[in-house]
């Protein structure tokens, strides 16, 4: 059974006028009366204006966020070349060269070939072959340069 308030609310739906100045046909339930004083403020209007402060914060947060996030990735884009020179991954044949002593002293002490175990009879014949170069002594040093057009070439005079 409905309540005598619920009831005259929604008989207020049924209740139409037309606005004096548009024409326009509105409910009672829509309509909007204004005062020429400023009314007293409600704890609804006061939830109100927290809300929308809370959502101001939010968007100002987010649109920082958004914009701290970029200067992030702008900056890990200047530092990968850095980077890049600390570490050697090559992954094929050897999955990575060591520069013993360079981020410690001004001098690398020692350069490792570093891999892990051969899988594999191929990968293992190719890790005894890089072995035997190594112990012999077939290896030698070549500096190359890359161009601004993409060309690599080797450097003369060393």
């Amino acid at each position: 059974m409905k309540s005598a308030l619920v009831a005259t609310f929604q008989d207020f739906r049924r209740i139409l006028g037309v606005c004096p100045c548009c024409g326009e046909v509105f409910r009672l339930t829509d309509l909007m009366i204004a005062y020429r004083a400023k009314p007293a403020v409600t704890w609804l209007d006061s939830l109100e204006a927290d809300e929308g402060r809370q959502q101001r914060v939010e968007d100002r947060f987010a649109e920082d966020e958004q914009r701290i996030r970029e200067l992030a990735k702008e900056r890990g884009r200047r530092a990968l070349p850095r980077l890049l020179r600390e570490a050697e991954p090559l992954f094929d044949p050897v999955d990575y060269i060591v520069f013993d002593g360079m981020n410690a002293s001004p001098a690398v002490t020692r350069i490792v070939l570093f891999d892990g175990p051969a899988l594999g009879h191929a990968r293992e014949r190719v890790q005894r072959s890089i072995q035997r170069a190594l112990e012999a002594g077939n290896c030698e040093w070549k500096t190359v340069r890359m161009g601004k057009d993409g060309r690599i070439q080797p450097e003369r005079g060393r």
